[in-house]
């Protein structure tokens, strides 16, 4: 008996997963829209997602710790938009913005995870760093 894959490509743009029992969008939000976006701008991102129905599904949001950390796997090398190695599952499209913001939340700061470095870092949620988000939702 094979144990199952971690990730599965659904062949929709998303990624089933199964450790965590989500699904993920495969390209990030720098992918989409080529261009970093504060908090602010990812959750205008999120809810667009949705409204436009991304993979038949309205339900879309932002990882939380646990779930962005996850994906973070020293074993595993993608490239970021500048060629660079990050570790992120290659089952992702190459070129991403090699962060993602989470729904972790405290005072006017909000926990990003960087898939270059591991780090989990609290910038502002005005900031206009080099930032994107990776949406993911809930497996049925």
């Amino acid at each position: 008996m094979t144990e199952q894959p971690r990730f599965t490509d659904n062949g929709d743009g998303t990624v089933s997963d199964h450790k965590q029992k989500v699904m993920w969008k495969k390209l990030d939000s720098f992918q989409d829209q080529k261009k970093w976006l504060n908090y602010f701008k990812a959750h205008d991102y999120m809810e667009i997602m949705n409204v436009m129905k991304f993979a038949g599904r309205d339900d879309w949001r932002f990882p939380n710790e646990e779930e962005a950390w996850s994906l973070f796997e020293l074993d595993k090398t993608n490239q970021d938009k500048y060629g660079d190695d990050i570790y992120l599952n290659p089952i992702f499209e190459k070129g991403a913005g090699g962060t993602t913001w989470t729904s972790d939340v405290k005072d006017s700061s909000a926990l990003v995870v960087q898939f270059e470095d591991g780090e989990k870092v609290w910038p502002s949620q005005y900031a206009n760093m080099n930032m994107a988000v990776r949406l993911t939702r809930d497996l049925e």
